[in-house]
């Protein structure tokens, strides 16, 4: 029996040592199928192993999957929209049922020094996600964020190359500040986001209540944009690249007269009133015999338009992302260039951005975060309203041909210096060449964070930001420039350097505990320091050698004479803080905050007003949690409520006391100039030298209300936000007038207060879901209005002033009773007809208006009414023109709206309101198979726009000696002149005062029949009226995003993880009735807003990009 159980045992040994390789390769072999809710099988679903996600593989058609795990015995199975799950190796075929990810319930949200559940938010967040973000091939984060969150207005000032963002929370909440929210990128302070690349950004959120941002004090009064930038995780360094690269082209052309058009138009400035008159022999000697103008139609013609903004610039972009660490170390490094050059010859924008965050746990309690980030910044050209000599509308206004001198020879000998000077061409783009702008910013903050938790629960956190900036501004006038004619027609040059220091010095406690399970406490106190101080220098020399370049200026600034040498270190600005706040909930069902902040500033005098208290409250009831509810169709339904305060001192320093410095250029008043190096003192209170002190001022305050609900139905599928606020802001600060007998003209004062009211909505979810394809959309949703509730003392109005564009008739104020925003000015009433003047056959039938006095008509005598009593209403507000007075056949006619039978300033009413009553934006994204794809749109509507340009564009205001062009649709304006002589039998005849042809007054009228404009030629100073009052509303197609990912069994064979490939179309179409460039320009900024001129056009780009991670 011994030898066969020996042989039994040994048989056995053997047949074991046979399974064993087979058992080990089952323990890592994991292997089934994958199905949703509904059973049917997910196709495309990830399969990765734990800790080695280069080792994985996707599920078949039939939802199938075998993957050999090489270090570990989990996998992990991921799939859009869907919960990931975690499998153990198995021999056996697993069948595994992966669930929606039904609810955001769970995302963890930055706010106020600490982070919270969302589910546990009483106040108002907006979110996005950084996968979002970077699914838009844009250069800003900021740009990014455009019509993806309620309530947050993102718009550019125009279309130029890095051109600054404004961001709005609500509308804002001054309307005489700064409406700048707080950002804050990891924790820390920083002045905008204009400049992060969105591929660097894990999460956006932004507070838009007081119960969020009173904790933040007056920096956050109006709201709170928290950013969160990409960390390492543990485990294997990773390497991504993100690169794109995008042609633009102009988006819209302004239709202007060619060389015969502007020919003949210019004919009828210079002749309206005599072709023997002055201005038309000069006319004739410079652009020939009306005879001849038709050769301008056969002769070349310059769209400057095309050549100076026709540009079809290719710019780049691209990002290289390291990250990794171990359990101890976790780093993350993001490096970024960029170039953008515009559609503007000589204009665009470099960038470079480094940023570095490092995670180091010294032990389980205690953690060190560093954050340095560095950024340069090269912006060429001047903006819109610099570029050349006078800024955009110069290069639309100079002249398509130079007339003879462009098309023949004019003998230097007997030729006129002086015309022959100002015909010298200088057209646009030599006049942009001369006129030179270079910026550079450099900018390095460093962040550190001391994090200590010694018992459960408590965080101490002590952080610090270090911010330098270094900023260094090159202008270059050329000696034909309007500035270098100032001097003695020689080149001019400025240098300006700033440097600025900042620094913040946070400290936190915050404690977290629970009481028998469902009472839940959360308990924040902290101090606060900021410092922010500005030193600056400047100089401008003049009378360089003429043949200067602006880099032999910039270099060599000896050659020239000193004109203006400044230097300047700013006041202090420093405030201190101290902070706390307490959360409650019970059982996440009844929630409850409080916070109170107390901030003091500098910018107030002590012992006055310079500190500032800020309380709010914010509670909600989750309906949803309660036992009795039972609907379900909806998962979620929470009402919140919130009510507090914050604060605005983002005024001006020193303006509590007087201040008084050197001036290096005059004295205060009275006109002194220095010629010989006098010096004069300056009150130098605010930046205005005409500025009083107030020692009275005090902080600015917002009240914020606020009114929501969180709803989420259909298993998370679908998620509505509505909300309610209601903002008041106090004590109002505005630099108010003052009377001038005090040797001053302005004063800072808290003037009144201003309600702001709105709603906002948001939607989001799934419109499909199947096992390989996906669909969802977003709809966000604002309108809101601000209206002024009153005006300190017996003022019922303040007066605004205008910008680069300004009639100097008040079109902006502020009055008791009436929104926020509104532009004031005359009704257009058409033009004067015919039948409202008596042609005098006693005086050349020279037009009298009706009922007019001598004194109105030009005459020595009066006009008495039309037979039927008509008496017509006199213009006392145009200026007269080369055609005659401003009551004339063919002139502007404004409405008579106070009767008294004149155009004056009394009747000047609302024309116009700058506020959109709806805003907001909307997208679809999608995926299927290894499609990707993203569309945005924003929108607004019913707003208007002040379109100077156009004004500009159809007038002859500074046309003496300049010729500038028109609009083409004035070809077809009101005639002076019979050009082809069809009418009168002799080419360039007058028509106006034709006493000397028989029926001369009907040929004139024949030729205006039916004629609805006027000739430029009339109209010669700016005025705001409703002609050129225009809707702005508009849907804009932000960008349309097609990309597709190479599947991953490619991939692996290249050493890749993942590579993405995706074109793109930015401002692919707008939907807009206004006639300009485009209406999105200053909407809701600054006291004087939506006045487009003088505006960088915006482009149409096609990009084209990569995304690849090894």
């Amino acid at each position: 029996m011994k030898k066969p159980k020996n042989l039994l045992c040994r048989l056995s040994f053997l047949f074991a040592l046979m399974l064993l390789p087979l058992w080990v390769n089952a323990q890592n072999v994991v292997k089934g199928t994958i199905v949703d809710s509904s059973g049917e099988p997910v196709i495309g679903a990830a399969v990765q192993e734990k800790g080695l996600p280069s080792n994985g593989v996707a599920t078949d058609f039939d939802g199938n999957f075998t993957l050999e795990l090489k270090t570990s015995t989990t996998a992990v199975v991921s799939y859009i929209g869907m919960v990931s799950q975690e499998i153990q190796a198995s021999a056996a075929n697993q069948t595994i049922v992966l669930k929606e990810d039904n609810s955001n319930l769970e995302d963890v949200v930055v706010i106020g020094y600490t982070s919270r559940a969302r589910k546990d938010l009483t106040g108002s967040v907006g979110s996005i996600s950084g996968a979002r973000l970077a699914q838009v091939p844009v250069t800003s984060a900021a740009v990014a964020l455009q019509g993806k969150i309620s309530g947050v207005q993102v718009t550019t000032v125009d279309g130029q190359p890095g051109a600054d963002v404004n961001i709005r929370v609500r509308g804002g909440s001054s309307i005489t500040q700064s409406n700048e929210p707080l950002y804050i990128v990891d924790g820390f302070f920083v002045d905008n986001i204009n400049d992060i690349p969105p591929t660097d950004i894990a999460s956006i959120d932004i507070l838009k209540d007081a119960s969020l941002t009173a904790i933040y004090g007056s920096k956050g009064g109006n709201g709170v944009v928290v950013v969160t930038t990409k960390s390492a995780r543990e485990g294997k360094v990773s390497v991504s690249f993100n690169g794109q690269l995008s042609v633009s082209h102009l988006s819209k052309e302004l239709d202007l007269m060619n060389a015969e058009e502007f020919a003949k138009y210019q004919y009828q400035w210079h002749s309206a009133n005599g072709t023997r008159s002055s201005n038309g022999k000069f006319f004739r000697a410079n652009f020939g015999n009306p005879y001849d103008l038709d050769m301008y139609g056969t002769l070349p013609s310059h769209d400057w338009q095309d050549e100076v903004m026709g540009e079809t610039p290719v710019s780049y972009s691209a990002n290289v992302n390291v990250g990794g660490g171990t359990e101890r170390i976790r780093f993350n490094a993001s490096l970024t260039q960029s170039n953008d050059d515009g559609i503007i010859m000589g204009s665009g924008v470099r960038r470079t951005n480094l940023n570095i965050k490092t995670n180091i746990k010294v032990n389980d309690k205690f953690s060190i975060q560093i954050n340095p980030k560095f950024t340069y910044r090269r912006d060429e050209g001047a903006g819109g309203s610099h570029i050349g000599t006078g800024g955009i509308i110069d290069v639309l206004r100079y002249r398509p041909t130079n007339g003879l001198r462009e098309y023949g020879y004019i003998d230097p000998s007997y030729a006129d210096p002086i015309e022959e000077e100002m015909f010298h061409y200088t057209n646009p783009k030599n006049d942009i060449k001369i006129n030179t702008l270079v910026q550079h910013a450099y900018t390095l903050n460093n962040a550190l964070a001391l994090e200590w938790k010694p018992i459960d629960g408590l965080t101490l956190r002590s952080e610090t930001t270090i911010g330098m900036r270094w900023y260094d501004k090159s202008r270059f006038y050329g000696a034909l420039t309007k500035e270098g004619e100032k001097h003695h027609y020689q080149p001019v040059a400025e240098l300006t350097d700033r440097y600025r220091l900042r620094y913040v010095w946070t400290n936190t406690a915050n404690y977290n505990l629970t009481v028998k399970d469902d009472h839940n406490w959360s308990f924040l106190v902290g101090q606060e320091i900021l410092h922010n101080q500005q030193r600056e220098t400047y100089f401008k020399n003049i009378h360089f050698p003429e043949t200067f370049s602006s880099e032999e200026a910039w270099n060599n600034m000896g050659f020239g004479e000193p004109y203006e040498s400044v230097s300047s270190l700013s006041t202090p600005d420093r405030t201190a803080s101290f902070f706390g706040q307490v959360n409650y909930n019970w059982k996440h069902r009844y929630l409850l905050s409080g916070t109170f902040r107390a901030d003091g500033s500098t910018k107030f005098a002590p012992g006055r007003n310079q500190w500032g208290y800020f309380p709010s409250i914010s509670g909600a009831w989750v309906i949803s949690e309660e036992p009795w509810f039972d609907l379900d169709w909806m998962n979620q339904l929470k009402i919140r409520a919130a009510f507090g305060l914050t604060g605005n001192n983002r005024i001006n320093d020193n303006l509590w006391r007087p201040l008084y410095v050197i001036s290096s250029t005059g004295g205060p008043g009275f006109g002194e100039s220095t010629q010989y190096g006098e010096k004069h003192y300056i009150n130098s209170s605010g930046d205005k030298e005409n500025e009083l002190a107030n020692r009275d001022i005090k902080w600015e305050t917002i009240v914020t209300r606020n009114l929501a609900a969180d709803i989420q139905l259909f298993d998370g599928r679908v998620t509505i936000t509505p909300e309610l606020y209601w903002n008041t802001t106090r004590d109002m600060l505005y630099g108010a007038d003052i009377n001038p007998t005090l040797g001053y003209n302005t004063q800072l004062q808290n003037v009144g207060q201003v309600t702001n009211r709105g709603f906002e909505l948001s939607i989001s979810g799934d419109i499909l879901r199947g096992t390989d394809y996906v669909l969802t959309g977003h709809l966000a949703f604002g309108t809101n209005k601000m209206k002024v509730d009153k005006l300190n003392g017996d003022i019922i109005e303040r007066v605004l002033g205008g910008d680069d564009w300004d009639s100097g008739l008040n079109d902006y104020m502020l009055r008791e009773g009436e929104d926020v925003g509104l532009i004031y000015g005359f009704v257009y009433d058409g033009l004067y007809g015919f039948d409202e003047f008596y042609f005098d056959p006693q005086n050349n039938y020279q037009a009298i208006p009706w009922g007019s006095s001598a004194a109105d008509n030009g005459t020595s005598k009066d006009q008495a009414p039309r037979e039927d009593g008509y008496v017509t209403v006199i213009n006392d507000i145009s200026d007269d023109s080369n055609s005659g007075i401003a009551t004339l056949p063919g002139k502007v006619k404004f409405k008579d709206l106070n009767g008294d039978g004149r155009i004056t300033q009394d009747d000047r009413t609302v024309i116009g309101n700058t506020t959109p009553k709806v805003q907001g934006g909307f997208g679809l994204s999608g995926q299927w198979k290894n499609f990707d794809f993203v569309a945005n749109f924003t929108y607004m509507l019913d707003y208007d726009i002040n379109n100077a340009t156009a004004y500009m564009l159809s007038s002859s205001e500074g046309n003496k000696n300049n010729f500038y062009n028109v609009l083409s649709k004035f070809s077809n304006g009101w005639l002076y002149n019979d050009i082809s002589g069809e009418l009168t039998g002799t080419p360039g005849d007058i028509l106006y005062k034709l006493y000397y042809v028989d029926g001369g007054t009907d040929i004139y009228k024949a030729a205006n029949a039916n004629r609805t404009l006027w000739n430029p030629t009339d109209v010669t100073r700016k005025l705001t009226h409703s002609y050129f009052i225009e809707d702005g509303s508009f849907l804009r197609c932000n960008d349309i995003t097609v990309g597709y990912t190479i599947p991953e069994k490619i991939t692996k064979k290249w050493g890749m993880s993942q590579a993405r490939f995706y074109v793109s179309a930015t401002n692919l179409f707008i939907l807009t009735n206004y006639s300009g460039y485009d209406p999105e320009v200053d909407i809701q900024t600054g006291l004087t807003p939506c006045i487009d001129y003088n505006r960088y056009p915006r482009n149409r780009s096609f990009v084209f990009g990569t995304n690849i991670t090894f």
